[in-house]
């Protein structure tokens, strides 16, 4: 067993420091980049949205990683699949809808169609790129499928937004790992 490393100024500290970071900031960039790829064989294989069974191995072998890798990565985008949709109300479309990332790839947020008429020029939502951390209501910025709604609506309209508003719920719950 060797040594804990003790440094022996504070700069060879910031050094080692800085390199970590850089190593971890690099990591999460290609988990990024796999949950970019698993995100759309979702859309051309919905089964993978309800659950993993048999496809675990399968999606390990396609990515070059382990299983539990592949696992971990398949949780991740079924709850990036339950979060999109309580936020606006349908399925993630990965032609026309965007997963952001911050600069750091620690968090991410959402641009679609829909947030970009309604005048939001980022992204929205800011969710913790990790399966231990849990998305807090703060997460969601306040924001809903009737938050992308411009103009008041009529009374037949208001009924057909609760509708989508109760969609969304379903969808998210039935998605949810």
């Amino acid at each position: 067993m060797s040594a804990p490393w003790t440094p022996k100024n504070f700069e060879e500290a910031c050094k080692r420091n800085a390199g970590r970071r850089k190593l971890h900031m690099r990591k999460r960039q290609t988990r990024a980049d796999r949950i970019v790829r698993l995100l759309r064989a979702m859309d051309k294989v919905p089964e993978l949205c309800e659950s993993s069974r048999g496809w675990v191995k399968v999606t390990a072998q396609a990515m070059a990683a382990s299983r539990a890798t592949a696992s971990r990565d398949l949780a991740l985008a079924r709850r990036i699949h339950s979060q999109f949709a309580r936020m606006f109300g349908r399925k993630l479309n990965p032609q026309t809808d965007q997963v952001a990332w911050s600069w750091d790839w620690s968090n991410y947020g959402f641009r679609a169609p829909e947030s970009v008429r309604a005048g939001f020029r980022k992204p929205v939502g800011r969710f913790p790129f990790s399966l231990r951390e849990n998305a807090s209501e703060a997460s969601f910025g306040g924001l809903s499928p009737l938050s992308f709604v411009k103009s008041k609506p009529s009374g037949s309209e208001l009924v057909s937004l609760l509708k989508l508003a109760y969609r969304a719920q379903r969808l998210s719950q039935r998605l949810r790992p």
